[in-house]
This record gives structure tokens, sequence and C-alpha cells, in this order.
């Protein structure tokens, strides 16, 4: 297990150099009908925060405003959340509270509507 976790570290750092981008801690929750994701990004400016919903997925960037000693762990946050199933994008909503950003979405719908026949 500890072989697993130090190889999963090992293989962040490498993808911060290469991309010169900070790779934000987060967490996703699915409830029975939306998914709720939170993303660790302290000193950022909400208004700064860019955030794209896909069907399958959430983009998220923004610039770090921490000061970083290290030119290796780069200057923006950068992070790009596989989603297990599809979901609404319309009804997206985010909120930026004390460093840490909140992301809800609805599961796409797959209950049946029922059809009148004429």
């Amino acid at each position: 297990m500890e072989d697993e976790i130090e190889q999963t570290m090992r293989m962040i750092k490498e993808a911060e150099m290469r991309t010169g981008c900070i790779m934000p801690l987060y967490n996703v929750v699915e409830t029975e009908n939306e998914y709720i994701v939170t993303v660790d990004m302290p000193g950022v400016k909400k208004e700064e925060i860019e955030l794209q919903a896909y069907e399958d997925r959430l983009s998220i960037e923004a610039p770090c405003r921490e000061h970083i000693p290290s030119r290796r762990f780069g200057n923006r946050y950068r992070l790009l959340v596989e989603l297990p199933g599809g979901v609404d994008v319309s009804s997206a909503s985010a909120r930026y509270l004390h460093g840490v950003l909140e992301v809800k979405i609805a599961k796409k719908g797959r209950k049946g509507t029922k059809i009148v026949v004429e």
C-alpha cells in the first residue's frame, strides 16, 4: 500500500513538472441526483477561476496567489475531473469559500417519459 501511495505521489510531481501547473486535491461525491466536486485551491480569487462543464468531466484552472519558492510547482492550478456518469451541464452551480471550490452538477435523467398515443 505504501508503495502505491509513493508511486502516485511521484506521478503527480512528474505531471506538475511537465505542465508547470499544480494539481490541487479534490474529492467527488455521488448522491442519488447529483455529483458534488470539492477542490482545494487556497489563495485564488473567485473571479479568476475558469470552470468548464462537459457531459462527462469538469475542467478547472486558476492562477495561484501564494508565493511558491520552487519553479517546478508552477504558478497555476489545473485539474480535469472525470465524472462517473453523464451530467446535465445546464444544472451546474459553483461557489468558492475559504479556499475551497464546490461544484454541484445534476446527473442526466434516466427516467422514461410517458408518451401519449393519439
